[in-house]
């Protein structure tokens, strides 16, 4: 790993720190009720956060053969755009796509939206999984575009459960961080 991608993991790490984690109850996606929360927008939605996620998860799969990367609408449309923007940056063709909790009732009618072709090699993106329950309504739309999905990444891993649900269901898992390294980070100045 390169120093650069050291510093932008290093810094990416502190800014889901000292931006996106939040302790008090709150229910989650799956259902559980949890006494901390990562909200995720807060970093994917500032420059350097988007910045770094495009890089971070760029520096994640630029060792692989990927088509496309996506993942569900609104959540992840942030992170797939700063990703297809840095992979550009890097000479890496990867298309973004992103998956609609239902189809539009208006155009194209389109659950999957972006160029998604058959037999594309997919990676499905999320900012937090916790159980991974909720990432399966993208696989299953990708999927059904005839697309496979070789790869599922989240920035942060809850540690619930996610990584043994998508190794039970055949999928590679990677989590960029764990909540453990998120709970123990340093703050990092900006780079």
């Amino acid at each position: 790993m390169g120093e650069n991608t050291s510093q932008n993991r290093a810094r990416l790490l502190s800014l889901i720190r000292e931006r996106a984690y939040r302790s008090g109850e709150v229910k989650l996606s799956s259902g559980k009720v949890s006494d901390f929360y990562f909200d995720g927008k807060m970093v994917e939605l500032m420059p350097e956060g988007a910045h770094l996620i495009g890089e971070v998860v760029f520096d994640e799969i630029k060792d692989g053969r990927f088509d496309a990367i996506g993942g569900l609408a609104v959540g992840a449309v942030p992170m797939v755009t700063s990703v297809v923007i840095s992979c550009f940056h890097h000479g890496m063709k990867i298309e973004g796509v992103f998956v609609r909790s239902e189809a539009k009732s208006h155009g194209t009618r389109k659950v999957v939206e972006g160029k998604l072709s058959r037999g594309a090699r997919v990676v499905i993106v999320d900012d937090v999984v916790t159980t991974g329950r909720s990432v399966m309504q993208a696989i299953e739309a990708v999927e059904a575009e005839g697309a496979t999905v070789e790869l599922v990444l989240a920035i942060v891993d809850r540690q619930e459960g996610a990584a043994e649900f998508f190794r039970d269901q055949g999928y590679p898992f990677r989590g960029v961080f764990t909540k453990t390294e998120v709970m123990e980070a340093d703050h990092v100045p900006a780079l």
